[in-house]
């Protein structure tokens, strides 16, 4: 979705010291797709079976993508081994790089559009993570009102300044969705480890029920609802045929929340895609902005349905 760096881009000096990480002569790399960083996300395939997951990048390539990776580094360091996520080899500086090596996770990104079976492996997999990581076992952490709280409050700004393209039965709920968004927020509070950034190209599944997360950088202490209502945002399901609704209704209800908590958490976060629409490119990241706007109609739709 954005042009990472490769292997070809890495020095001899990182390369070397990779090699040495694999512990076995590398047989060929692979170039992985999705997401928006600078960041390579390359796969190194050793002779004798061994992967290694590597994410390197420079300050000059994208201050922001170093930014975020040296902060997944720091959450992959304290992740507990139950968690299913691919572990933490090392980070490490050398000359101008920032890198992190994980070991490579089995599977594939989700096919989109998301058929049910795959949508409630998922689902199932937040569910373990959750268990796995209450009480949030990582210090210093932010909160999600913390690290999300300005996000989530996109209606505050569309109402001050709203888009030239801003749906009707948006602009005539303006202050009841600016009150579901703050509600929404305050139901996101708790002690569970989020991943908080939870889409299907942050996850890797396999064929016989494996999901792995991926892309920590995010990282935070919220309710145990967060990530399962953030994944169900961001799915598509035109025709209903996913039930996207009912299965939100299903995760607030395992957990005992009501469930005009899961609209008000769903007000917030299209709002942010409702003013994120608008933002300039970043002719570093050239596809985001349609990501934003895609995201903000299909939210919107999910949104709707619920809220009448």
């Amino acid at each position: 979705m954005t042009l990472r760096l490769t292997w070809a881009d890495f020095p001899d000096s990182l390369r070397r010291r990779l090699e040495a990480l694999l512990g076995e002569p590398l047989e060929r790399t692979t170039s992985c797709s999705g997401g928006f960083s600078r960041s390579s996300a390359e796969i190194l395939h050793g002779a004798g079976g061994r992967s290694l997951f590597v994410k390197a990048v420079r300050e000059a390539d994208n201050p922001g993508s170093l930014r975020l990776n040296r902060a997944e580094a720091a959450v992959l360091a304290g992740m507990p081994p139950a968690a299913p996520v691919p572990a933490l080899v090392e980070a490490f500086t050398l000359e101008d790089w920032f890198v992190l090596v994980t070991e490579a996770a089995p599977g594939r990104i989700p096919a989109q559009p998301w058929d049910q079976g795959t949508l409630d492996q998922v689902l199932d997999t937040l569910d373990a993570l959750q268990r796995a990581t209450t009480p949030c076992p990582i210090a210093e952490l932010p909160s999600l009102e913390e690290s999300l709280g300005h996000d989530l409050r996109g209606f505050d700004r569309v109402a001050e300044d709203p888009p030239t393209d801003l749906d009707p039965w948006l602009a005539g709920r303006l202050p009841a969705l600016q009150a579901a968004s703050r509600r929404g927020l305050d139901a996101l509070a708790g002690d569970t480890l989020c991943h908080s950034d939870v889409r299907a190209d942050n996850l890797l599944v396999t064929d016989d029920g494996c999901t792995s997360i991926v892309d920590w950088a995010w990282a935070s202490r919220g309710s145990r609802i967060a990530d399962a209502l953030q994944l169900l945002s961001s799915v598509a399901d035109p025709d209903g045929t996913l039930e996207v609704s009912r299965r939100i209704d299903a995760v607030l209800d395992a957990q005992g929340v009501d469930r005009q908590c899961g609209t008000d958490v769903l007000a917030g976060i299209l709002g942010f895609f409702v003013d994120a629409a608008r933002w300039p490119e970043d002719p570093r990241l050239p596809l985001l902005g349609a990501h934003r706007a895609r995201s903000r109609d299909t939210l919107f739709l999910l949104l709707r349905e619920r809220w009448d």
